[in-house]
This record gives structure tokens, C-alpha cells and sequence, in this order.
């Protein structure tokens, strides 16, 4: 078994676990800021659990930051608005705007796209700039007093550790082994990729979420050079069976029947979730020929995957007692996706992070000193969204007459009045309605991780 350490004083010797989005970027960024980066992933090919992904204001601002706006834009759709429709007529509910509105508010535009294309290219840019990334890597022991860690192949000491393994992060439970981990909600879905005709991409994309009593679909378009709709159906768990394992195969006619309220384009779309269709372009774990393609559910069952959502509940702290190993991304605050956050909060971690381990900063602050800041800076905010998105999971879920007067609420919105419809909704008593309500996208969507790291480094560093 080999052994590597650090040898420039100059420069951190950093250790990422996982090559997910989070471990990339963080790869990506403080290899920018000039530290040895090398990345363990478990996994013998790099292989994405999803679909599409969205991408909103506060990540794209930092991936322009990071020159990767050339690589991504051929990648990407930029929605007009997000609508939300009456599950079975299609009727219009109410709109939030999303592009140009982001840019001119923001100052950055709201993306979606493959999950795939987001991850190889972050992955691709992390090799051009130095980054070393071993696949088939599983890390099966961590110290977090030296700190190192030690795969199958290779004991790795290291300056600093930084854990991105996910909502089952074993580096967690080794830092926190009484925390209760992640926390199953009752909510599930299938989530699969239709293409769309050939042609020229739609001038006018949008986000269409139809919302039904207990059950809710979201779309939208990806890959704008060979088009694809990303389908997420979202649907109440109430089987009280703990044999279940997730994600499950589920008929495609199960799926048909459950949706079968819903309006004919809807059905329609269900209908059509060919086996042969959802298999190619559903992305699961399983290994294949190729290091960035999705695996095929070839077995002619006509079968979806069903997955359960499930969300972190606030951990005592992101890091071990000496600062040398740190949690990143879904490690730290796994949330819901009902504000689509969940990939930014790692990006911004990640930009977070790069920014506290500038070597300027680390000389003042000390090592340690720039961990506690980056867990100070991002932890709030993290777990705010976490709240946020529960929040929303709520009423998105209603069922029975609440549905039907959480629909009247955003139906007297109008287009514009989206501003004011959470304060709406909390006042009928039917949840919350953040991912609508003005003041909540400005905190959300406003932000600027860099400049949050600037305000912190002027108020609270000096006086470390």
C-alpha cells in the first residue's frame, strides 16, 4: 500500500471524498486557488443518480467566476418563468418570472440542465487544472487527527480533509455517530426524461409544475442541442412496510393509474414513458460502458424507478474538534427539493470554502481559523434552506379541500402578485409558500457567497 504526504508549505495538500457535483467543485475552486487537490470516489465509473437539475442565481454567478460559462451554455435552457397549473385542466394558477428577471435582478441567470453534462464538465475541468481524481477509490478508514485516509490502494495524509459523500456520508456518521442521520419524509417520485421533437429549441422554455390534491408533477427542458423534458411525478409514501428499499421499480401502468386524474397532456406524457424510452435516458448507479453514461433499464418490464426524499436534519457542527476534516454539500445539510437548492448550497460550500483557503487568508486566520469561518458563514444559511424546502414540501402535498384553497390563494395572485402569495398562503393556514414569495427569492437567490465571505472576513476574522 503506497503513502502520500504533503511536501510544499506553500500550498495545502487537500483531500476531497466524493466526485459528485460538491467534491467537483470544491476540486474545481481550490485548485484555483492553488492547493494539491486529489479526489477519492468509491464509485469504478462516474455514474449520476437523476436527471436534469436546475441551476438558480447564486450557483451560476459562481460558475461564471470560475470560466466555466462557454463549457456549460451549450448545455443549458433558460427558462422564461416557472407556471404553476391546475393539476387536470391545465388552467394557469400563477407564474413566477425566472429569466430575463434573474439576470436584471440578480445579476445572474436561473440554468437547467443534465445533471451528467453539469457533472462531466465539472469533472473535466478539474483534471485541466491539476486536480487528481481516482476512481475505484472506496474509503474504508479516516483519522481525523492526523488527518489521512486510507482506500483499498493508498493511505493518503493530508492538511486537510473534506467530506462530499452524500446524504449517506459515512464520514459523518464517523464524526457524529449519535446523530440521527437522514430523516425519510413521506414523499416519493419518479423522475425520467422524455425526448422532444427535433428542431429548433423552443424560443420561450418554462418550468411547468401542475399541482394536484397530494400529488404534483414538475418539467422542464435540458440538453437544448438534442432536447429532452425532465419529468419529476411526486406522489405521498404510506406504506408502513420497513422491508422497502428505495429506489424501486415500479410499473409503468401503476404510475398511469395513479396520475389518472390529471389532465390529457399529462396522461398523455405518462403514457408514452415507453419502457424502451424511460430505461435509455433515466440515469441510475449501476456500472456501464462508459464513464459518463447513463445505465439502461433494459429488461422489458416497463418499469420506472420510484425514489424516496428524504432530508438532514441540523447537525452540531460541519467539521471534527481539530478542524482538519470537513463536510461539504448533502454531507452537511441535505434538503428537500422543493427550493431547488440543494446542488447550489455545494457549489456555494465550495466557492465558500476556496475563498477561507486563499493563502493570504489562511495566513492570517490559521487553518482552523478559516474552517470555523466557513462553517460559521455557510451553516445558517444551509440550514435555513433546508427549512424553507420543508416548508414548501407541505403545501405542494396538500390534498383534499386545503388543495383546492391553496390553488384559490395562487389564483388571486395573478402573475403580478407572486410577491405576496407566501404571506398569503401562511395567513390561510395551508403551509408555506417560499419558493414564491418575493422576499424569500431575494434572500434565496440574491446571494452572493464572495461577498459574504468579504463581510465576514471585515467583521468577524479580525478579531479571531
Amino acid at each position: 500500500m503506497d503513502e502520500i504526504s504533503g511536501q510544499d508549505a506553500a500550498v495545502l495538500n487537500i483531500v476531497i471524498i466524493g466526485a459528485g457535483l460538491g467534491g467537483l467543485s470544491a476540486a474545481v475552486a481550490l485548485r484555483k486557488a492553488g492547493h494539491y487537490v486529489t479526489v477519492y470516489e468509491a464509485a469504478k465509473e462516474l455514474m449520476t443518480a437523476g436527471a436534469g437539475i436546475q441551476i438558480p442565481p447564486p450557483s451560476t454567478r459562481i460558475l461564471k467566476k470560475w470560466g466555466l460559462v462557454e463549457a456549460l451554455e451549450p448545455f443549458v435552457t433558460t427558462p422564461e418563468q416557472w407556471n404553476f397549473r391546475h393539476y387536470s385542466d391545465d388552467r394557469l394558477l400563477g407564474s413566477i418570472p425566472l429569466n430575463p428577471f434573474c439576470s436584471d435582478r440578480y445579476g445572474s441567470p436561473w440554468w437547467c440542465t443534465h445533471r451528467a453534462d453539469y457533472q462531466r464538465i465539472l469533472y473535466s475541468n478539474a483534471l485541466s487544472l491539476g486536480a487528481t481524481i481516482n476512481l475505484d477509490h472506496p474509503v474504508i478508514s479516516l483519522d481525523p487527527l492526523v488527518p489521512s485516509i486510507t482506500t483499498p490502494h493508498i493511505t493518503h495524509k493530508a492538511d486537510l480533509i473534506i467530506a462530499s459523500d452524500g446524504l449517506r456520508s459515512l464520514t459523518r456518521t464517523h464524526l457524529f455517530p449519535t446523530h440521527s442521520g437522514p430523516l425519510a419524509t413521506n414523499i416519493c417520485a419518479y423522475r425520467a426524461l422524455v425526448p422532444l421533437p427535433s428542431g429548433p429549441p423552443s424560443a420561450n422554455p418554462t418550468v411547468e409544475v401542475h399541482l394536484g390534491p397530494s400529488l404534483f408533477t414538475l418539467s422542464y427542458p435540458i440538453r437544448p442541442l438534442s432536447p429532452l423534458q425532465n419529468y419529476v411525478l411526486g406522489h405521498p409514501f404510506s406504506s408502513h412496510d420497513p422491508s422497502i428499499r428505495f429506489p424501486r421499480p415500479i410499473i409503468l401502468s401503476t404510475v398511469a393509474e395513479e396520475y389518472a386524474s390529471f389532465s390529457p397532456p399529462i396522461r398523455s406524457k405518462i403514457a408514452h414513458f415507453k419502457p424502451e424510452v424511460a430505461s435509455s435516458f433515466f440515469l441510475s448507479s449501476r456500472p456501464s460502458n462508459s464513464s459518463m453514461a447513463p445505465s439502461a433499464r433494459d429488461d422489458g418490464k416497463g418499469e420506472i424507478l420510484e425514489w424516496r426524499l428524504s432530508s438532514l436534519p441540523p447537525l452540531p457542527s460541519w467539521s471534527s474538534p481539530n478542524g482538519k476534516v470537513l463536510l461539504l454539500g448533502d454531507a452537511a445539510h441535505a434538503s428537500l427539493p422543493f427550493m431547488s437548492a440543494g446542488a447550489s448550497m455545494a457549489v456555494e460550500d465550495a466557492a465558500c470554502l476556496a475563498a477561507l483557503l486563499a493563502p493570504d487568508v489562511v495566513e492570517w486566520l490559521g487553518l482552523e481559523g478559516a474552517v470555523r469561518g466557513y462553517e460559521t458563514i455557510r451553516k445558517e444559511r444551509a440550514e435555513e434552506m433546508g427549512r424553507l424546502s420543508l416548508g414548501d414540501a407541505g403545501s405542494w402535498g396538500l390534498g383534499g379541500e386545503e388543495a383546492g384553497r391553496r390553488d384559490e390563494v395562487i389564483g388571486e395572485m395573478g402573475g403580478e402578485g407572486w410577491e405576496g402569495v407566501g404571506r398569503r398562503v401562511k395567513e390561510e393556514g395551508l403551509g408555506e409558500w417560499n419558493f414564491g414569495d418575493l422576499g424569500v427569492m431575494d434572500w434565496a437567490w440574491g446571494y452572493d457567497v464572495l461577498e459574504d465571505v468579504g463581510g465576514w472576513l471585515e467583521r468577524d476574522g479580525r478579531r479571531r
